[in-house]
């Protein structure tokens, strides 16, 4: 019943914190505790000691002058001067003793501050140490999506609520859960920027206890970094699409589109690589920075050519082939929607459906040309 009365029940919250806890942050509290209760203690005995050994001495002092005083008594004034001296030596020892005493007391409350400052710099160190840990994962998860990078966010976002309360726990979630879901190849940078701007103020509040709020410069940060974006209208979309249409339909009536195996095997011979991805695929060339790319997006398929780094690229393509551009990015929207290709499908339909075939084939065969005779100009 002793030993069952001294045991609790290790709960699902002590397995969880167990789980996420580093382990060096356990091993550096339990030797830090140690320390604190066997200082306590130390100081304590100490204490208790010096109490005894100063009573003994007093009572010892107190007895040997009484002894003398009654010894030497014939002498009339020599009573008088024992008793001063009695009075002197016991105002010197209670004067030394809680001067001792208090300088015990001092010392303890030293020593505690001085462990709890240690503690508190372990602590500050292991939360440094979860927060980077944490954006390494996002920042990998964030430019290479994979499953696996999913589940070592959930983790790392799991040990950061060791650190945190609930409100800043909410305010995390939101703006993890808003990078997340944007998250791809195709990022919007203003919502990656927004959002890890949100988590890193969050964080610097948490370990300097500083508001650091949103700053003045970061819609110009954002402006730099996604460059100056030149969207088409609406009316001209709405008009090069249809003409698309017309085109795609002359173009199955007219001949055999090429079938999707062999235009893939045509490009591999002209030195471009093909891989799929989820609802998209890209094209890389060997001989250039160059990247052809089919993709959903906001609903409608895109099709996009980016030079990273090279501005004029996509400007040529704008004055050419018109869509929008940004940077060394240029984009713009296929018709396949109306020709059958729901989200999910498009490369399980580009095999068989010929009309969306022959649009996808129509603007890789601009853009690859397009880039040959860059490469021939330069």
């Amino acid at each position: 019943m002793r030993e069952a009365s001294r045991c609790r029940t290790v709960t699902d919250t002590d397995s969880c914190a167990f789980l996420f806890c580093p382990p060096i942050l356990y091993a550096n509290e339990g030797r830090t505790e140690a320390l604190t209760g066997y200082m306590k203690k130390s100081a304590s005995e100490n204490s208790s000691l010096y109490e005894r050994l100063w009573g003994c001495f007093f009572a010892i002092a107190i007895a040997g002058l009484i002894v003398v005083t009654y010894s030497l008594s014939e002498t009339k004034e020599l009573p008088m001067t024992i008793i001063g001296a009695v009075l002197g030596v016991a105002m010197t020892v209670f004067a030394t003793f809680f001067l001792f005493k208090g300088q015990s007391k001092q010392q303890v409350a030293m020593i505690n501050e001085e462990l709890n400052q240690q503690k508190e710099v372990e602590i500050f160190k292991e939360r440094l140490k979860a927060y980077n840990s944490f954006l390494d994962a996002l920042r990998r998860y964030v430019t290479q999506p994979s499953p696996d990078g999913k589940k070592v966010v959930i983790f790392h976002t799991m040990a950061i609520r060791m650190h945190s309360n609930a409100e800043v726990s909410d305010l995390l979630d939101d703006n993890i859960v808003k990078l997340i879901k944007s998250t791809g190849s195709r990022t919007e940078l203003k919502e990656l920027v927004e959002a890890l701007n949100a988590i890193a103020c969050i964080f610097g509040n948490e370990l300097y206890d500083k508001t650091m709020g949103r700053t003045k410069s970061v819609d110009a940060f954002v402006d730099a970094i996604s460059g100056a974006q030149e969207e088409q209208p609406e009316e001209e979309k709405l008009i090069e699409l249809a003409v698309e249409e017309k085109e795609d339909e002359a173009a199955t009536n007219k001949a055999t589109i090429i079938e999707w195996n062999d235009k893939l095997k045509s490009l591999k011979t002209q030195g471009w690589n093909y891989t799929p991805e989820d609802d998209a695929f890209i094209l890389t060339s060997n001989s250039s920075p160059v990247k052809i790319s089919v993709y959903r997006k906001k609903g409608k398929y895109i099709v996009e050519a980016t030079k990273e780094g090279d501005s004029e690229f996509s400007q040529s393509l704008k004055d050419n082939f018109k869509g929008s551009r940004r940077y060394g990015t240029w984009w713009r929207e296929l018709p396949i929607n109306n020709y059958g290709v729901t989200e999910g499908t498009l490369l399980a339909q580009l095999p068989s459906n010929d009309k969306a075939r022959a649009s996808v084939i129509k603007w890789i065969d601009k853009l690859t040309g397009f880039q040959s005779v860059e490469n021939i100009n330069i």
